[in-house]
């Protein structure tokens, strides 16, 4: 995008105001000048008045009169970024009516907002970032997107042992070398891409399992599903095949949802995951202890297994409330038969509180970086 690298004033629509606050603040923290509004007659007389380099529009807030906003934007010479599920009706509305102004859509931000998300969104739209859906699209095809694996220990009463991993995407750049996710993931959601990095990762990552299970490594992996996959109704039965053809168990494969999706799932997304438990797969709910979900979704949603959120791991050596609330969230999980696990653990101090407690099992960097296959089964091997 050639004038990308000129744009400081954001103009922000939108009437949830989780989603306002986490824009504005992502915003200000790149130096822009942020103007926002739930009301359509401001939203006129901003893009008159500020003059917006962008705007970004939440399709929902503008259902009642969806073009007349659009127009507004258009009238303004602003980029058109939009809020929401890049496959929903709303978007894809919104897309034909921003079409019919002459508008493209430069991006889709997803819902739920996640700062990783936002941050990078901000940072392709001031021209820090380049990457473009075309680069996904063809990294892809050329192979380049594979996955890289974080140690997880598993507990037993003598100590930590290796147990799995945690598949993470990796994008090997024939220039920029080894690219980190946060710089192509929130691109490639934007672009409706994230269902296919999935698949990438989904299969380095099983036919890496029947390599360690015919080595007589039980190990087991996890790996991030975004509940953009919905839009595959087939995608259960696709994975099942997969695993099939690899002679792998499906309970050696984990599928992680971060917690603040369940708020915005989309509708057919808990029938999915009982789908996937059907076929025997593990699923864990990501981030919990966010504050997001009460205790009875928890109780109607098929996980078997909780991944504490980081920021209370990072504060256990310092936070007793977070002490606490850890320990509750641990016995929580033993009544409802599930287990659990901590993520982001960077002190052995952490790593021995979490044994204590009865945490199941544990990642992070005092274990163990992300590696490349064959380096990961080295450090592995030290905790066997």
């Amino acid at each position: 995008m050639e004038e990308s690298a000129n744009i400081r004033r954001v103009l922000i629509f939108a009437q949830d105001d989780y989603s306002i606050e986490a824009m504005d603040e992502a915003a200000a923290a790149f130096g822009l000048l942020v103007r926002r509004t739930g009301r359509l007659d401001k939203l006129e007389a901003m893009a008159r008045e500020f003059g917006p380099d962008a705007a970004i529009i939440d399709p929902d807030a503008i259902s009642h009169e969806p073009a007349r906003a659009l127009q507004a934007v258009a009238g303004s010479g602003a980029i058109l970024l939009l809020l929401g599920d890049p496959a929903g009706v709303s978007v894809d509305r919104a897309r034909q009516l921003a079409a019919e102004q002459g508008l493209e859509v430069a991006g889709i931000i997803p819902r739920p907002i996640m700062p990783e998300s936002l941050q990078v969104a901000l940072r392709v739209l001031i021209g820090e970032l380049d990457f473009s859906a075309a680069d996904i699209g063809n990294a892809v095809m050329r192979g380049e997107m594979t996955a890289w694996y974080q140690l997880q220990l598993t507990r037993h009463d003598s100590g930590w042992r290796a147990g799995g991993a945690e598949a993470l995407a990796r994008w090997q750049h024939p220039v920029h070398g080894v690219v980190m996710p946060g710089a192509f993931v929130p691109v490639a959601e934007a672009r409706g891409q994230i269902a296919v990095i999935t698949d990438c990762v989904l299969q380095t990552a099983v036919q890496q399992l029947s390599v360690w299970h015919r080595q007589g490594l039980s190990f087991r992996v996890a790996v991030n599903l975004s509940p953009l996959m919905v839009t595959d109704p087939d995608f259960p039965e696709r994975l099942a095949r997969l695993l099939q053809e690899y002679d792998v168990p499906a309970r050696s494969l984990l599928l992680e949802i971060p917690e603040p999706s369940l708020a915005a799932a989309p509708h057919g997304f808990l029938s999915m995951l009982a789908r996937l438990r059907v076929y025997g797969f593990g699923l864990a709910l990501e981030h919990f202890g966010s504050g997001i979900s009460s205790v009875a979704e928890l109780y109607r949603t098929p996980f078997s297994e909780l991944k504490i959120d980081r920021r209370l791991v990072n504060q256990l050596t310092e936070d007793e409330d977070a002490r606490h609330l850890v320990r509750g969230i641990i016995a929580l999980a033993r009544e409802l038969g599930l287990s659990t696990a901590a993520e982001t653990v960077e002190t052995r101090e952490t790593l021995e509180f979490l044994h204590e407690a009865g945490c199941d099992s544990a990642q992070g960097f005092v274990i163990s970086r992300p590696l490349p296959a064959t380096e990961f089964q080295a450090i592995a091997a030290q905790w066997l």
